[in-house]
């Protein structure tokens, strides 16, 4: 990166510059939104189920994951309350079955409190809370003035700034911070909606559509080629050898084998008896499964 770029990047923006940048995307939001169920729910349990389920998971699947959840869960105490079994047969279909276990275990600790804190401090203070869902809801539900930086905001950051070497994680932040200084409370959650709408149809990882950007007329890297990364040479392990495939095989035999639970014991696909045996020995440490003695398990539930 040369000199110049390097400054550009590291000197703050002209506050005025950023009031522009900001109206110019909440304004394209404001008229080209993607109409997506989540973006209705503004309460702050609502808000925490889509932001934890949209982790690792497409935006379109957590649309209609997340309603028939919160219609199971419709609150904070009745998630806090339900068997954990309950819970990871409502979350399948969204995989990382350990963020359904943390929500849980984060309820429980909000309800114990008296409710789910509004500070970003405060929210990753609970189980499996990190910094961006703990922004994300604080910006969204509480109105707080921090914008979540996620890696298609840090995308967007990068290419404002004209900087061609990824900004580190506590830079991203400061960067977006910028951004939420000049706006007003509330508008935070939705400049980071624009954003995340930005980056996947016209601010995209490779070819954006710079031409069609409403940011254009403002953005240090607008017109810039960007190539991908040319791809490792190291062969991509097949999903059904990986570690993940046997921990998800296993988990859909518990969800189906309900409260008495079923053997676990012999190969997996490629997956030997030690592998098998090790995996299920980590879900029930992770609080995924429960051992019934012997080679029996089954999903987690308070009593017989």
């Amino acid at each position: 990166m040369s000199d110049a770029a390097q400054g550009a990047a590291a000197q703050p923006l002209k506050p005025a510059l950023v009031r522009e940048i900001n109206r110019a995307l909440l304004a394209w939001y404001g008229a080209s939104a993607r109409p997506l169920k989540i973006r209705e729910r503004s309460d702050p349990y609502g808000v925490l189920v889509s932001e934890v389920m949209a982790q690792q998971t497409q935006i379109s699947r957590v649309d209609q994951l997340a309603t028939a959840f919160l219609e199971r869960f419709p609150t904070l105490e009745a998630l806090a309350e339900a068997e954990t079994a309950a819970v990871l047969v409502a979350w399948k279909g969204l995989g990382y079955n350990r963020r359904a276990v943390a929500l849980q275990r984060a309820a429980a600790v909000a309800v114990a409190a008296g409710g789910l804190p509004s500070s970003v401090e405060a929210l990753m203070a609970l189980p499996g809370i990190g910094p961006y869902t703990a922004r994300a809801v604080a910006a969204i539900a509480f109105r707080g003035r921090e914008i979540p930086v996620d890696v298609n905001i840090a995308r967007i950051l990068n290419r404002l700034l004209g900087s061609s070497t990824p900004l580190s994680p506590r830079e991203a932040q400061a960067r977006a911070n910028e951004f939420g200084s000049q706006l007003a409370d509330g508008e935070a959650g939705t400049w980071a909606q624009a954003a995340m709408d930005l980056a996947s149809t016209i601010c995209r990882p490779v070819a954006p559509l710079c031409d069609r950007c409403p940011l254009h007329q403002r953005c240090a890297s607008a017109g810039q080629p960007f190539h991908k990364e040319p791809r490792t040479a190291t062969p991509r392990t097949p999903f059904a050898h990986t570690r993940r495939w046997l921990r998800g095989r296993l988990l859909d035999e518990l969800r189906e084998a309900g409260r008495e639970g079923i053997s676990i014991a012999g190969a997996r696909g490629v997956h030997n008896e030690v592998a098998v045996a090790a995996t299920i020995s980590a879900m029930v440490s992770e609080g995924l499964a429960e051992s019934l003695g012997g080679d029996r398990y089954r999903l987690p539930h308070r009593g017989d």
